[in-house]
């Protein structure tokens, strides 16, 4: 059976910087091999659109650029805000989680939740970064596809449900 929408596929891939060579960011094999269902969000568009029509047994390697994959670096996703004000509303425990390096999430007005990395904290001054941690880069990825199979109306549910 080949990649199309609403399989279920079992892959491995190792991923990287630029280039077949480039620092290895992240690396899934067969004993933790990956399950996703095609077509429903849980995967780049832009990635399984490489891995479309593949079978069992295939091997892919492919580059994403920014624009394919989380967008450029965009300098205006940088926000500072008193620490105060981030901790209004908050438990009183949710203070230990704000410390560089962390990544905390940040509900706005709509009730949307988005994922902040806290780059910096000076004079009670919290410095966030929107960006996705991977935007600005090139990605690269090899790997095999090791089953194909029909996705159930459970296995898709609970897709959809993974990215709500």
């Amino acid at each position: 059976m080949k990649i199309a929408k609403d399989t279920l596929v079992k892959l491995t891939y190792t991923l990287r910087f630029d280039k077949a060579d480039g620092e290895i960011i992240e690396e899934i094999g067969e004993k933790d091999a990956m399950e996703i269902v095609i077509g429903h969000g849980v995967l780049l568009d832009t990635f399984e659109a490489k891995i479309m029509d593949l079978q069992p047994g295939d091997s892919f390697s492919f580059s994403l650029n920014p624009a394919e994959a989380y967008g450029d670096y965009d300098e205006e996703k940088l926000v500072r805000v008193p620490k105060a004000e981030l901790l209004e509303g908050l438990p009183e425990d949710a203070a230990e989680n704000i410390y560089e390096g962390n990544i905390i999430p940040i509900v706005d007005a709509d009730e949307t939740t988005y994922e902040a990395l806290i780059t910096e904290i000076k004079d009670d001054i919290v410095s966030l970064d929107f960006n996705h941690p991977l935007s600005g880069e090139t990605l690269f990825f090899t790997g095999q596809i090791l089953a194909v199979g029909q996705a159930t109306a459970e296995d898709i549910k609970a897709a959809e449900e993974s990215i709500a």
